[in-house]
């Protein structure tokens, strides 16, 4: 046995060699579930010359209604020391507690939890009260659904399967009762033709799309291309079943994404996932931790309609 556990510590001394993660601690057997991310962006705390930060799992158990004010608790043993610019792998090894998970009126239970970076300047490798937030996963959240969830209950919007999930923003959020504000939507276009684009699919150029366009940068980096329909479409024609993902800067363009409901029927590795959020295969299963001296927003929630999004 004492052989195994000195092998088990070879191991990980190479694998932590490979500069591929920083990890704390030590070998605690098979995580539950594996964040991989990257910190970028630029904060007045952080040193040139000693860039880490460490990287911490922050549950919400406020922001579950839209307008709601975000109260963030750590989750104990769940960081790690990061570096600019430089891939990481945070590893879950234990659930969330109690004290991190929402409890539904039907008893069903999830959390919904931020990335969130600062600077652990006494090295007890946890955050405290005098150390400041300053940065946040501010495109995607976590979340732990240890049942599965109905729409009605899903911080999503739409039904969610148990398990761990790493899920695009804005959420919708469960909406206070009344009339939505500013009278509603405007129509949406409507995905009903037959258009032979394979969407989804990798590609280096538009000519392998079929009548779709070849995408390589759109709200993020879609690695190895994917084919995709711009919103106008030139021809007029959206590919029935497919889902509208809105220019996060122009909501008047965007694409259409191949729908989904589970990741396999995207047919594409890591990062392309099954986003929740969307029930459309993107590449958004990797975690952007943005230093902004602020921390990660105050809502993961959709604002209302006419309403700026929180800071």
């Amino acid at each position: 046995m004492a052989l195994v556990r000195g092998l088990a510590g070879v191991l990980a001394g190479v694998m932590l060699s490979c500069g591929d993660s920083l990890v704390d601690g030590a070998y605690s057997g098979t995580p539950r579930f594996t964040v991989n991310g990257r910190v970028g962006g630029t904060s007045e705390y952080v040193d040139p010359d000693h860039p880490e930060v460490r990287i911490g799992v922050f549950w919400s158990v406020r922001a579950k209604v839209q307008g709601a004010d975000d109260v963030l608790v750590e989750q104990p043993a769940a960081a790690l020391l990061a570096e600019y610019y430089r891939p990481f792998e945070l590893k879950l090894f234990d659930e969330p507690g109690a004290e991190h998970l929402v409890t539904t009126p039907a008893g069903m239970r999830y959390g919904v939890a931020w990335l969130a970076a600062y600077q652990d300047a006494n090295g007890n490798g946890r955050r405290d009260e005098a150390e400041p937030l300053i940065g946040g996963s501010m495109g995607r959240v976590l979340i732990r659904a240890l049942d599965a969830l109905p729409a009605r209950d899903s911080p999503t919007g739409a039904a969610l399967a148990s398990g761990w999930h790493i899920v695009s923003l804005p959420l919708d959020c469960p909406r206070p009762a009344g009339p939505p504000p500013g009278g509603g939507s405007s129509p949406q276009p409507v995905a009903d033709g037959e258009c032979g684009v394979p969407l989804g699919a990798p590609c280096r150029n538009d000519a392998e799309c079929g009548g779709g366009v070849c995408v390589h940068d759109f709200a993020g980096p879609w690695p190895t291309g994917a084919c995709l329909i711009p919103e106008p479409p030139p021809n007029g024609c959206r590919q029935r079943g497919s889902v509208l993902l809105r220019d996060p800067d122009d909501s008047t363009k965007g694409y259409w994404l191949k729908a989904c409901t589970v990741s396999a029927e995207c047919g594409r590795g890591p990062p392309y996932q099954c986003d929740q959020q969307l029930r459309a295969c993107r590449p958004s299963s990797d975690v952007q931790v943005d230093m902004n001296d602020r921390g990660p927003p105050r809502s993961y929630c959709k604002p209302p309609e006419g309403a700026p999004p929180p800071p």
